[in-house]
């Protein structure tokens, strides 16, 4: 079986990183080729370089808008004659929803990875745009093919697959803790991009609170973007607030946390599946998560994690109180989640659910 994949880049992400997964397991199969291209040289895991059965094309854009890239496709396209073209976001989608329709390639469009889209937005336009086009949309929610809208005959949900083979070689608690100069008891922490879908402000405010009156808990910021350098020079006074921007060691520093948090604006944004919780629970931590979107499908309230609203300072106070003060609620909790992700987001589940999709769509086709 041959696949074309495109994809923006592969920038530190969650759907960067759900994608490279994916590509790794594909690599344990005999009959499969991949011809992955990119739109943007941002290659942050050079893992892809180690993969046999895929071949990575970097496309070059003289300008943002480059019709030229159009050209390279089709060519691309042409010359590998794949069996199945599946798109990994809405530019890829908008370059190969045509191309894939006059050659009559089945297409996996797999634009969806959140779950909120504004009427007359620019991800709610490429939709209208590429869905009719598409033999399937694939998301990584239910909660996300609701917000789009997809075609119900059309639409499908696999779910995000977590590697178990990334906790294995973890590095030694005890040394993260002596590089950032941690010696509270207890770690607090949370992985996202410093992007307004992402409620750092509740997270930093409670954390500067807390920390101030209470000496047995730090908290970890980790990611990188646009207001980074802002809240650290607006904490730059509490030595419990640790910024590590960007890590490639992210599950070794998840692994000193004692309670994992992804806070989201949802007047911004909503979470598909997030990668972020799934690294959480997959490690065994407590987690507590903004409600709302495909978060809902992934954590029950109170018993396998504590789910409380967008920008609710108070809630999220709260919620850390009470996890820290429970050394019982916190195992309960993590146990639980640990379980899940071996049960039901496995990589072995999304690969397979993954090829099964691909046979389903050549047959049909």
């Amino acid at each position: 079986m041959k696949v074309f994949v495109i994809t923006d880049n592969l920038m530190k992400g969650g759907k960067e990183r759900r994608l490279l997964e994916l590509l790794r397991s594909f690599d344990k199969e005999e009959n499969i080729e991949i011809k992955l291209v990119i739109l943007r040289d941002k290659i942050e895991y050079p893992e892809i370089f180690e993969l046999k059965h895929t071949e990575l094309i970097v496309l070059k854009r003289r300008i943002k808008k480059d019709l030229f890239v159009f050209v390279q496709i089709w060519n691309l396209i042409k010359s590998f004659k794949p069996d199945v073209i599946h798109s990994w976001g809405s530019m890829p989608s908008i370059y190969t929803f045509l191309i894939a329709f006059i050659l009559r390639v089945p297409f996996i469009n797999a634009m969806i990875t959140n779950s909120k889209c504004k009427k007359y937005s620019s991800e709610w336009l490429r939709a209208k745009i590429t869905f009719p086009f598409s033999d399937i949309v694939l998301s990584n929610s239910k909660a996300g093919l609701i917000a789009y809208k997809a075609p119900i005959k059309k639409a499908r949900v696999i779910y995000n697959g977590f590697n178990m083979d990334r906790i294995t070689n973890l590095e030694n608690a005890k040394n993260i803790r002596q590089r950032y100069s941690i010696s509270t008891k207890y770690v607090v922490g949370m992985v996202a991009a410093f992007h307004p879908r992402k409620d750092y402000e509740t997270f930093l405010e409670v954390a500067h609170e807390i920390s101030s009156h209470n000496s047995d808990v730090t908290f970890l910021a980790i990611g990188d973007g646009k207001k980074l350098e802002y809240y650290q020079q607006k904490y730059k006074d509490n030595n419990r607030i640790i910024f590590t921007g960007n890590s490639n060691k992210v599950e070794s520093l998840i692994n000193i946390f004692d309670i994992g948090v992804l806070l989201t604006n949802s007047n911004n944004h909503l979470e598909g599946i997030s990668n972020s919780i799934i690294e959480y629970m997959a490690l065994g931590k407590s987690v507590i998560a903004t409600r709302g979107g495909g978060t809902d499908e992934l954590i029950s309230h109170m018993k396998n994690g504590v789910l409380i609203d967008s920008l609710s300072k108070s809630q999220f106070k709260n919620a850390i109180s009470e996890l820290l003060d429970s050394i019982e609620l916190r195992e309960q909790l993590s146990k639980r989640a640990n379980q899940q992700i071996k049960d039901q987001f496995s990589i072995e589940s999304m690969s397979n659910k993954t090829l099964k999709l691909y046979q389903e769509i050549l047959k049909a086709n």
